[in-house]
């Protein structure tokens, strides 16, 4: 496993620098593919020992897991717009269809022969979805995508990023007291989930802070981090109000209903 880790960490490394070292040399923008939330760790480690290039991370919208890191030189502006991202919208028939999940939307992309790093985060709603992919196979995939699952494709259409808007997701509030600021106390909390059990996802890598794959249970959480626990949902922790007479702490987060 730690070889697994080490080698996956020196490959992003080389990767980064040699996307960083064409910026340099072409005195231009360079885009990388999408990366995961495992992978944004030593992703984020690579580039902070850069100086001599800019750098931001996008996917598509601000709550999207899989992301690209874009480099350009210090001279110019990076800014969203720029990345060479559309989203792809596949409509279902739904007169036939039946239910569907990311992995329906996902297999039948992949089946069209597309590298799983090109696509990035897929959204789902009543009847459609969003798939944010690369700029050079979204034409590929609206043309060529005609069944997800067992459900026939009624339309799709190509969108740049910028010119639609999506629904706000649906959130409320949730305000509770914690011994401490951890990860394992404060997801427990936000979610219900047992102490015990809360570790073990942790440490099963499906926990995710700032969309950055975090395996420590006592990883100290700040406000505005964003919490991610798979099967469980999304939190926003939105304030730390203080400690209570009994000396808990109190705190709001958002949660992503």
């Amino acid at each position: 496993m730690n070889n697994q880790i080490d080698s996956l960490k020196n490959d992003i490394y080389i990767r980064i620098n040699d996307m960083a070292r064409s910026c340099v040399n072409k005195n231009n923008y360079v885009f990388s593919d999408y990366f995961n939330p495992s992978e944004a760790e030593y992703v984020f480690k690579a580039v902070d020992k850069l100086y001599d290039v800019k750098y931001m991370v996008f996917g598509g919208n601000d709550q999207c897991e899989r992301r690209i890191i874009g480099f350009c030189p210090v001279y110019l502006a990076l800014y969203e717009q720029l990345f060479p991202l559309n989203a792809v919208k596949i409509g279902l028939n739904k007169k036939f269809s039946t239910d569907v999940s990311h992995r329906d939307y996902l297999g039948s992309i992949i089946a069209l022969g597309i590298d799983r790093r090109k696509i990035g985060d897929i959204l789902i709603f009543d009847g459609s979805a969003i798939c944010y992919v690369k700029k050079e196979i979204s034409d590929y995939i609206a043309s060529n995508i005609t069944k997800i699952g067992k459900n026939s494709v009624a339309f799709t259409e190509v969108l740049n990023i910028g010119e639609f808007e999506l629904k706000e997701p649906k959130t409320e509030e949730k305000s509770f007291t914690v011994p401490s600021l951890r990860l394992d106390v404060i997801a427990g909390g936000a979610f219900n989930i047992a102490r015990g059990k809360i570790k073990n996802i942790i440490e099963s890598e499906r926990v995710f802070v700032n969309f950055v794959t975090e395996t420590s249970v006592s990883k100290n959480i700040n406000e505005n981090d964003i919490i991610t626990v798979r099967g469980f949902g999304r939190i926003k922790v939105l304030s730390v109000n203080g400690r209570t007479k009994k000396e808990r702490i109190s705190i709001t987060v958002l949660k992503y209903v």
